[in-house]
């Protein structure tokens, strides 16, 4: 490579120059800026989603500093502390089954809204000390609704 660079006359060594110039300069701009531009771009557009979740992150952790916070509640009898969540929320109607077995309540919707049952297990959790042990849901073909199976032990 070297003879034929020597061959060249320094008119055409200088083409040669601009030419590899020009063409480093076109790999650059494909290799290093354009997707240093898209990365630009995408940023921009995630950076409200970012602040969305670290707001939501936020809100959650300072729920569990309450809940940490909260004062214990008394002992009560799990079975009507259930019934009575259900009935304050109007969703007695939707429980297919609901008993006691090796100290744990199951409760079992055959059609329940989603959204419906983290209140639920919120106000279960704060008011009877009754949290989730398993829970199993399955989609139901209305949108929004899943048959849910609930097991809920004691903190205590």
């Amino acid at each position: 490579m070297r003879d034929t660079w020597q061959r060249l006359s320094p008119r055409e060594q200088r083409l040669v120059a601009i030419a590899a110039v020009i063409v480093l300069a076109g790999v650059a701009w494909i290799g290093v800026w354009l997707p240093i531009k898209a990365d630009i771009a995408r940023l921009a557009r995630d950076v409200p989603r970012a602040e969305s979740l670290a707001t939501t992150a936020r809100a959650q952790a300072d729920d569990i500093v309450a809940l940490a916070r909260a004062p214990v509640a008394a002992r009560v009898e799990p079975l009507p502390a259930v019934e009575r969540a259900l009935a304050e929320r109007n969703l007695r109607a939707e429980v297919g089954g609901l008993d006691m077995q090796d100290g744990r309540v199951r409760l079992t919707f055959t059609m329940v809204r989603f959204d419906a049952l983290a209140p639920l297990l919120d106000a279960l959790a704060r008011n009877a000390a009754l949290v989730p042990a398993d829970i199993t849901l399955q989609p139901r073909i209305e949108p929004g609704f899943v048959r849910a199976e609930i097991s809920l032990k004691g903190t205590r």
